[in-house]
This record gives structure tokens, sequence and C-alpha cells, in this order.
């Protein structure tokens, strides 16, 4: 991604990574500031994706479960499977309204928050959804594991 493209403006803090493994398969982890963002959802389908909602996905990392957000999207031959989550002063925000809903709490009181969504991203056919599935898993308990535990609860929350 290059957030220096005019269409990234609105988004100041973000982090963009992509990663490969040994098997040459990718995948692109995503951090933004939580207040400065809109939904995976609006985001997708303003850059023309169809969008499939999939059950919440629950992942077993190091000292952690993480329970995300899953989209599967499609335009053309380009496929993806992501999974997002909010993590609001190391708390998952579980539903966007409860994350809108610390948002204002926090602005109006003038309280300094540490907010973040994350997602990964993963080229995926939609009958690889399952070995897509672990791939993330893979790397969100290796990303885990190499963090410092105080780091990881800004990304994963506490548990």
């Amino acid at each position: 991604m290059n957030l220096n493209e005019d269409k990234y403006d609105f988004v100041s803090g973000a982090l963009a990574y992509q990663y490969v493994n040994r098997e040459g398969k990718s995948l692109l982890f995503i951090i933004l500031d939580a207040g400065n963002f809109h939904h995976p959802k609006v985001c997708f389908t303003g850059a023309g994706f169809k969008i499939k909602e999939l059950p919440d996905t629950e992942f077993r990392l190091p000292n952690n479960t993480l329970k995300t957000h899953t989209l599967f999207t499609e335009r053309g031959r380009d496929n993806n499977l992501s999974f997002y989550w909010i993590v609001i002063d190391k708390n998952v925000a579980h539903e966007w309204i409860e994350q809108k809903a610390k948002q204002l709490f926090f602005s109006l009181f003038g309280k300094k928050r540490v907010g973040l969504m994350v997602r990964v991203d993963i080229p995926a056919k939609e009958g690889d959804i399952d070995n897509a599935t672990i791939m993330a898993e893979q790397f969100l308990s290796d990303i885990g594991r190499s963090l410092d535990p105080e780091q990881a609860t800004y990304i994963f929350g506490i548990k």
C-alpha cells in the first residue's frame, strides 16, 4: 500500500506490511488509528468489492484468545479473506457501536486513549477459507510471541 496516495488522506497513523511465508503465500497486516478510519465493509464496498459477512473467527494466541470479525471479499479475480478487530485501551471492542461510544466518551472528557483497528487480509478463493484461516492464526501467534507482552495487549487486547 502506498499510504502517500491522495485516496488515503483520511488516514493518520497507519502501519501496513505485506508478509510472505515460506510457501510464497502472502497476507497484508494493517494497523490504523481507530479514530481515523471507516468500517471495513464501507472500505471494501467503496473499492468495488462484493462482501460476504462470515461468522466471527476465534484465534488461539500464546497468551490470549482473540475473536475477530470476518469478511470474504470479491472483485473479479481479487478475492480476500479479512479478519479485523478494534482494541481501545487494551480492550477489544466487539461491536461497532461499542467502539463509537468509547470514542465519544474519551473525546467528551478529554481522556487519552490508545485505539487501534487491526486487519489481516489474505488472498483466498472461497473454497480455501480454512487454509487461509490457519495461515492467519499462525501469523498472529508468531506476532504475539515476538512482541513484548505489554505491546501485544495494544494489538490483541487483554483477556
